[in-house]
């Protein structure tokens, strides 16, 4: 079922707030940290722009795990459940350009702080991966994130991933991919939901052979 993402606002009654709930099927390997543990990394080392995580845990039942096949092997999953303490707007939903690339930014500050101080690679900037919350830009969704002194592993969305991951079958994921990753989230972004000299057919065919040709 791969990793079946949902999240929702929800009210803790507790503090009083509205906060936003995450479930997914995570990968269970031992390389990879749960995303309330990365999280914990993250703050840690006081890393910018980046939601912090309330509480989590994994969902323990009678059949704990899900198993998903790629080309290469059987990977194993768990559910894991976590609560982030904001609820941001889409980055799709900016208001002025401006925004659209200081939030890009503020999420390329995060994976810098990230990678440098806590030693961990988010793996999977995107569209979906940032968010607007009073005018800052945060990078969400760590769950793909590994820790840089683990094997090598390779993940992320493939309109977004850099050109040399797609061209190379066996290249290591690497910092400058994340950040050729921030390059194509502004411009898909821009192309999509910003008015442009180009007619609505020019720009749908551009960006179908840019982000999604084979």
């Amino acid at each position: 079922i791969g990793r079946w993402t949902r999240t929702c606002p929800v009210f803790d009654i507790f503090n009083n707030r509205v906060v936003m709930f995450k479930d997914s099927w995570r990968m269970s390997l031992k390389d990879v940290l749960p995303e309330g543990e990365t999280h914990k990394l993250l703050k840690s080392h006081n890393v910018r722009n980046v939601t912090s995580c309330i509480a989590f845990n994994d969902v323990i039942h009678t059949t704990p795990e899900q198993n998903t096949q790629d080309c290469q092997a059987v990977t194993p999953h768990i559910l894991h459940r976590l609560v982030l303490d904001l609820v941001g707007e889409q980055l799709t939903d900016f208001e002025s350009s401006r925004e659209l690339v200081q939030s890009v930014r503020d999420a390329l500050l995060a994976h810098q702080d990230a990678s440098k101080n806590a030693k961990i690679l988010h793996q999977d900037l995107s569209v979906r991966n940032i968010v607007i919350y009073r005018g800052r830009g945060f990078l969400i969704y760590w769950d793909l994130a590994k820790v840089l002194d683990k094997p090598p592993a390779r993940y992320g969305t493939w309109q977004f991933m850099s050109a040399h991951l797609i061209k190379n079958n066996f290249a290591v994921h690497a910092v400058e991919d994340d950040l050729e990753s921030g390059l194509y989230v502004v411009l898909w972004t821009a192309l999509k939901y910003r008015e442009s000299y180009m007619s609505v057919i020019d720009r749908m065919q551009f960006i179908l052979q840019i982000f999604d040709a084979d």
